[in-house]
């Protein structure tokens, strides 16, 4: 892609599919109007087996990366279960979203298992993936990049999702944090985009022409079963109409070389 076309490229990636059977025909449909480039699969959830029926023959099955899940719903694999940072007495995942500089060795051990079993889950079920994200941002955990690091490596997935670096600023030490994630996947040559962020995060970088940017939104159906973003609760296409994508819109199969 040349260099101007890349600056201007923006991603659009649907986290949650998977979530439920509502929130899979909400992106099935953000698809078919050409609203988004991308979405992100939950392997762990029982609405997993209808995200892959609802993808199955359709152009965006090529699309989809995983949405490694460490905080909703029950665990792939029975180690985690011992672990009550990890998963809670009910048997649920929950682990929190707050930054985590250490994990023991064992606590990482059935993390490694648990995401390798999710990303494992879905490529049986027919789905390779494109690149790896999580609900609730617990990949930018420090000790779990470790992780998902040597995963993408394993399995050969070539993005990882970066984190949020455009938008209001969350105070310097939040910010530097970001910055060696970030820095941490350039070096490990899993960044595709130079900002990632959600629709308002980034309108002023895609304005700008400072892409490569990944927009992160969440499709769901409305009552009235319009198509909606489920955190801003508007029309999905008002939402990303902000953004004035016009030809930006791009996959991450189109971004090859890593961001420099």
């Amino acid at each position: 892609m040349p260099v101007d076309r890349l600056a201007r490229a923006v991603v659009v990636n649907a986290d949650d599919l998977g979530l439920s059977a509502s929130v899979n025909r909400a992106i099935a449909e953000a698809f078919d109007r050409n609203l988004i480039s991308s979405t992100s699969l939950l392997a762990n959830l029982p609405p997993f087996g209808d995200a892959v029926a609802t993808a199955r023959g359709r152009p965006w099955m090529e699309r989809i990366g995983v949405h490694l899940n460490l905080s909703d719903g029950a665990p792939l694999t029975p180690g985690i279960r011992s672990f009550p940072r990890l998963c809670g007495a009910n048997g649920q995942l929950c682990m929190k979203p707050s930054t985590r500089f250490r994990l023991s060795n064992d606590e990482a051990a059935v993390i490694e298992q648990e995401l390798a079993a999710q990303i494992s889950a879905c490529l049986e079920a027919g789905v390779r993936p494109t690149h790896l994200d999580s609900h609730g941002h617990t990949h930018t955990q420090w000790p779990v990049a470790t992780i998902v690091i040597r995963l993408a490596r394993r399995y050969s997935i070539p993005v990882v999702r970066l984190s949020r670096n455009c938008g209001p600023s969350p105070g310097l030490a939040k910010a530097l944090y970001k910055q060696a994630f970030n820095a941490r996947l350039r070096g490990a040559g899993l960044a595709r985009v130079r900002y990632f962020g959600s629709v308002t995060d980034s309108m002023d970088v895609v304005r700008r022409g400072l892409g490569p940017v990944e927009v992160m939104v969440h499709p769901a159906l409305g009552a009235d079963g319009a198509l909606i973003d489920a955190l801003d609760g508007e029309s999905l296409e008002s939402v990303l109409g902000r953004l004035n994508l016009a030809d930006r819109l791009t996959g991450f199969d189109q971004l090859a070389a890593p961001d420099a």
